[in-house]
């Protein structure tokens, strides 16, 4: 399902502003300064398509993604996802919502848990979105594991046994396993080495 215009995930005036210290006299006074690290960016991205946000260190493409992913709140704006507002959307609403739209990290050493097994990793979102059974989950995670270039042995590893662009792969095979419509990537590769980014 995708909205009116066709859009699966439409952005309306996105903005988030952040209240910076007003040192002692803005406390005094009352006044308020803002850092506007995402000023108003509307954007449309139709299914089946790769949408690329480009910008300068600092202009809001990682803020502008954590809105998406609802891991901020927006200043003010709309975010529609197959036409319903995401933002004011209810829990039941969310949480469909929240499976549907993942995520991709840019760093992996910070976005895997060190003391997690690869399959409980990838296991984890598919144990508490879904009714599967264990052993169709242990089946679904050699599967993904597979599809992204690695074996299914590997599922008894854990994150610091892999290379850095291995543990990359581990996540966007848990960002695959709830099947979703959006996956965001965060400069995926920028923790990457160059030799091995392409």
């Amino acid at each position: 399902m995708t909205s009116e215009s066709g859009a699966l995930l439409e952005i309306r005036n996105l903005k988030k502003h952040f209240q910076v210290g007003g040192g002692m006299f803005g406390s005094i006074t009352g006044k308020k300064e803002y850092l506007k690290a995402v000023d108003g960016i509307s954007l449309s991205i139709e299914p089946g398509t790769t949408y690329g946000l480009v910008g300068e260190s600092g202009c809001g493409k990682s803020t502008t993604a954590k809105m998406v992913l609802m891991l901020e709140e927006p200043t003010e704006g709309e975010i529609l996802f197959e036409g319903k507002d995401a933002i004011n959307a209810d829990k039941d609403a969310k949480r469909h919502y929240k499976s549907s739209v993942q995520a991709v990290f840019q760093d992996p050493w910070a976005s895997l848990n060190p003391r997690m097994k690869v399959e409980s990793i990838i296991a984890e979102p598919l144990e508490v979105n879904t009714t599967m059974t264990r052993a169709e989950i242990h089946t679904k995670v050699g599967d993904i594991l597979e599809e992204v270039g690695l074996q299914q042995y590997q599922a008894e590893l854990y994150p610091h046994e892999f290379s850095g662009g291995q543990r990359q792969r581990i996540g966007v095979a848990r960002s695959l396993a709830l099947n979703p419509k959006l996956i965001v990537l965060d400069e995926p590769v920028s923790a990457l080495d160059v030799s091995i980014r392409a």
